[in-house]
């Protein structure tokens, strides 16, 4: 039997803004090979496994048609849910969310300090019968695109930041203690904009 409870918080998509502030990319190789550092920073979503101990810092580099606004969150184009953040945004945020990430150095084309942020916290957390979403195809569960979203609010709570599994879409969310640190501390480059919901399922 399920409880049906309200989510009292809004969540939102990790969005970085690539439309009015620089992003960075990292070199793309053959599969398998060492110089694939794409691969490697999109590999930090898939797992959640720390990282630290390992990490080699990795060189990013900017675009040509980059925006000249530099932000806090710059966009990675390998793989935009993989978050990269400014040595401040990272100071800000990481009473908040640092127990379940860790920041990763890049060599980058900015001024001051920036961070890969390897989010460790994949929680299973859609409803995927209320929710309204889109498949890969008949007999294939894989989800594709997610319109109305409907969490299950037990396995969230307390949760400022948290991914899907890929077979549920591997979204990466934050919450509005993630938003309100960023607006309260006038961080630049994150666009908020809410996850439509479905009514919430308690299990």
């Amino acid at each position: 039997m399920t409880n049906e409870r309200p989510i009292s918080r809004n969540f939102y998509n990790y969005d970085p803004d690539a439309d009015s502030f620089a992003g960075v990319g990292f070199v793309v190789g053959e599969v398998d090979d060492d110089n694939d550092d794409g691969s490697k920073v999109a590999d930090l979503h898939r797992t959640d496994t720390p990282q630290q101990s390992t990490w080699n810092t990795l060189n990013c580099f900017g675009f040509d048609d980059n925006p000249t606004e530099i932000g806090d969150f710059p966009s990675v184009s390998n793989w935009k849910r993989v978050p990269m953040m400014s040595e401040r945004a990272w100071t800000v945020l990481k009473p908040i969310i640092g127990d379940v990430c860790e920041a990763l150095p890049v060599k980058h084309p900015f001024q001051g300090s920036y961070y890969v942020i390897h989010v460790m916290q994949t929680i299973d957390a859609l409803n995927t019968e209320l929710s309204e979403v889109d498949r890969s195809s008949v007999g294939d569960n894989r989800i594709l695109r997610i319109y109305r979203y409907a969490f299950k609010s037990d396995l969230i709570e307390g949760k400022h930041i948290f991914k899907l599994p890929l077979m549920s879409g591997g979204g990466l969310f934050v919450d509005d203690v993630f938003r309100k640190a960023v607006e309260d501390n006038c961080l630049r480059g994150l666009r908020f904009k809410e996850l439509v919901m479905q009514k919430d399922v308690r299990v």
